[in-house]
């Protein structure tokens, strides 16, 4: 799931890594119909992780924001292109 999450929301893998990690794995999580469901939570979980860590590190602040925005429909469409917190 998170694999296939960095492909549909974070563009964090490209089409090519995406269709060489599901050879490897088996399957495409993305085909199966409960995947809309669990990654809407996983980008869920991004999202809130990103606004906890904005409440103490201002520097991350504009990346929540902008995680709020992709999931209330204020983005256009994804992939988003989202930063890594660390």
């Amino acid at each position: 799931m998170s694999t296939a999450v960095k492909l549909t929301t974070t563009g964090a893998v490209s089409a090519e890594e995406y269709a060489a990690f599901c050879e490897t794995y088996g399957a495409d999580v993305t085909e199966w119909e409960g995947y809309e469901l669990l990654a809407g939570a996983r980008e869920l979980r991004m999202t809130t992780y990103a606004a906890q860590h904005a409440a103490t590190r201002p520097e991350w602040r504009r990346e929540a924001q902008y995680r709020i925005d992709c999931l209330r429909g204020r983005a256009g469409a994804p992939p988003w292109r989202w930063k890594a917190i660390r």
